[in-house]
Order: structure tokens, then sequence, then C-alpha cells
């Protein structure tokens, strides 16, 4: 465990301190600063636009439109409360002659005569200016809608409780639900927008954390085997030791990574939340136990294709080649992501479900079924339970081959020599 140790603090301190690294690890906060000032600066920007259109509405309002009329019924009169409604104003006049005279000198937009004989016969005039076009000629807007809300608040307003005042103007609004074929409703449990954020971003993370610590591995492996380092190393270290070493300082290395990109969106969302009105949901800590299933993920999958990308390190004979058949482990992985439109529209269905179990494609599965809520908490475990013996295997495997082979130099082993070599131990 000593040797152990050593070689873990050393390849992380290794790996913390490449530039590649430092600029990887630091790219996402950068970004993310810079996603969120860009934000703030145009949030600042349309908000001074709206609260300008908004000083225009209220100058607008103030100048509504005045629709005189004139009320002829008997009295008491029918027409004289209600005269504010949505988008007018109703401006009482005393006669026809005063009526005319306004619409002329434009004090009023327009003007409507309620004759007396209006609650038998429903007839109401408007009066205008003639132009030669007719009766039928455009006249600008009707105030149809305005006019009849005036009307029937003024009738009816007064004789019905007052929450349904309100379905005079407005009887019914139209809403249509779908059943299924069977006549069965489907039930929608509420989606909570900030685990499936959490989900989504830690499965980004996993993706790009979980393949560069990875590929540090295959890396470092073969560089060492390539300058002959291994022998100096393997002349102090056991291989054992020396396999384990790389595994947990470059892991250690990638979660770091992951909870720098991790705690940099969530410092973002937070910033946000204080310029703009941000859904509480994303403003809420995940619980420990998606903590711990993203840990989980993180750390099985990175076991996995570390061990993977060791065991393709110690049969290659060089960078370039290594590089070449990591391309098999690696494509893998990504087939959650093109059939991202399946795990969506059947996140419960047999292709999901299979990709959940299979070890290459779990990580990337397991963090979009997640965060969709498409994963019980058994099927979870079960998950993680196959994808973490798989781990095992891989690491078992990668030790075998790193024992038999990492010495080898200027040939590449047949598939049956690893299969003997696997076997026999």
């Amino acid at each position: 465990m000593g040797s152990v140790r050593i070689v873990t603090r050393h390849e992380f301190r290794t790996a913390v301190t490449r530039p590649s690294y430092i600029i990887l690890t630091a790219a996402v906060p950068v970004l993310v600063a810079l996603a969120v000032a860009g934000f703030a600066i145009f949030t600042l920007v349309t908000r001074e636009d709206a609260e300008a259109e908004t000083a225009s509405s209220a100058e607008s309002s103030a100048q509504a439109p005045r629709l005189g009329y004139v009320d002829l019924t008997d009295s008491p009169a029918l027409f004289g409360a209600h005269q504010e409604q949505p988008g007018a104003v109703f401006v009482p006049v005393s006669d026809r002659d005063a009526g005319v005279a306004a619409l002329m000198d434009e004090q009023i937009d327009a003007l409507f005569v309620f004759p007396p004989d209006y609650a038998e016969t429903g007839t109401v005039v408007r009066v205008r200016i003639a132009d030669g076009r007719g009766v039928f000629g455009p006249d600008g807007p009707s105030y149809g809608a305005t006019l009849r809300g005036f009307v029937l608040a003024n009738l009816f307003a007064d004789e019905v409780p007052a929450g349904l005042a309100e379905r005079l103007r407005i009887p019914y609004t139209l809403v249509t639900e779908e059943v299924r074929p069977d006549g069965a409703e489907e039930e929608s449990a509420g989606f909570d927008i900030g685990r499936a954020a959490f989900f989504a971003v830690a499965g980004i993370s996993l993706l790009f954390s979980v393949f560069f610590s990875s590929g540090y591995v295959l890396n470092a492996l073969v560089e060492e085997k390539e300058n002959r380092v291994m022998e100096v190393l393997l002349s102090s270290v056991k291989p054992d030791a020396l396999l384990l070493g790389k595994f947990f300082g470059l892991g250690a290395a990638g979660l770091l990574q992951m909870a720098v990109w991790l705690g940099a969106v969530g410092a973002g969302v937070l910033v946000l939340g204080l310029i703009v009105d941000v859904p509480t949901d994303l403003l809420t800590m995940p619980g420990v136990g998606d903590i711990a299933v993203a840990a989980g993920y993180f750390l099985f999958g990175y076991a996995l294709f570390a061990s993977l990308m060791a065991a393709v390190g110690a049969v290659t004979t060089s960078l370039r080649e290594a590089n070449q058949i990591s391309a098999i482990v690696i494509v893998p992985a990504f087939i959650p992501v093109w059939l991202n439109f399946i795990l969506f529209t059947e996140p419960e269905g047999t292709v999901a479900r299979v990709l959940t179990f299979i070890p290459v494609t779990a990580p990337v599965t397991g963090f979009i079924r997640l965060a969709i809520d498409a994963m019980g908490p058994l099927e979870t475990v079960a998950a993680l339970l196959v994808l973490g013996a798989s781990a095992s295997g891989a690491l078992w495997l990668a030790m075998r081959l790193f024992r038999a082979y990492l010495l080898m130099y200027g040939k590449r082993p047949t598939l049956k020599e690893i299969t003997r070599s696997v076997v026999s131990g």
C-alpha cells in the first residue's frame, strides 16, 4: 500500500500540473463566467428596453380610445357604469348633437347611441362622419368586442354573483385533453427540472472527465513503455501497485475536474438567480441519494474505461497504435447519445433497459434516464452493481495483461496469446 500511495500522489500531481489538464479544467468556469456576464449585459439592455416600452404602454393607456355614447333609454339609464373597458374608455354624452360635435372635434374616437327602444330591439346606432365611402366603406376599428363588454357589464354584471361577472364578457375558454385509446388517462408526475439539470451536467462531465482521465492512463502507460521508463519503475514497484497507483491518482484528478465543472455550473445558476427569476428547482441542491448515484456512475465508469484503456496500453507497442485501438472502447460509449431520441421517447422501453445494463453504455444511459426520472431505485441499484462488477472484471483483466505484456517491445501479441495469458494468469 505504501507503493500505491507514492504512485497515486505522483500521478495526481503530474496530471493536475499538465497544461492540457489545467486548460481543460479552467475552460468550463471561464465559459460559464462569460455566458453569465453576456446574459447579464443582455438582460440589462432588454430590461431598459422593457421599461421604455412599459412607459410607452402606460402613456398609450392614458391615451386609450375614448368612445362616446348617448343613453336615451328609459329612466333610470341602463348604461351609467362600467365605463372603463379593456382597450377603451366609454364617455357619456348628454345628447346626440353634443356627441356629433365632440366626434368632429376629435374629442372622442367613436360615437354610439342607445335609442329609447333598445331594450326591445337591441339596436345600437353608431354615428360617424360621412366621407363619401357609403355605409359599407372602411371605418377603422369597429370596437365590437369592447362595446359588447360594456353592454353586458351594464346589463347583467350587477345581477350575477361577483365571481361570475367576468363570464359575461368571456363565457368560456376551451381546453382540450387527450386520453389513450383504451379511455384511461395517463398520469404524469411533476418534472423536476433541477434534478434533470444535475444529471444532465453530470453526464456531460462524465463523458469528458472519464475519457480524458482514462486517456491519461493510456498515454502514460504507452509513453513510459516506449521510453523504457517502465523497466526502471518495475525495478522498484510491483506491477499491480503501479497500475493501482495510476488508477487512483488519475481517477482523483478526474473527480477533481468533474467537481470544478459542476461547481462552476452551479455557481453560474446561482448568479443567474440574482439577475433573473430562475425556477426554484434549479436553485435547490441535489439530494444525497442523487449525488451518491452520480458519484457511483463516475467512479465505476472511470474504473471500467481506465481498465480497458490500460489493457489496450499493455498489449500495444506505440502510442499511435494504442490511440487507434482505443476507439473500440470509446465509440460504444457514445451509442446512448446517438440513440437519445429513443431514450427520451421510450425511456422505459427495451432499448433503454438493455443499454442501461451494457457496461460500456451504462454510465451515459443511466444519466439520461435519471435526468428524465425513468429509473426506479431498484433498477438504479442493479445497474450500478452490474457496472461495478464489470469494472472489477475489467481491472482484473488489465492486471493480467499488465503483468504479461508491459515489458514486451516491438511485437503486439495475437488474440490467441492474449487469451492464453488471461486464462493461465
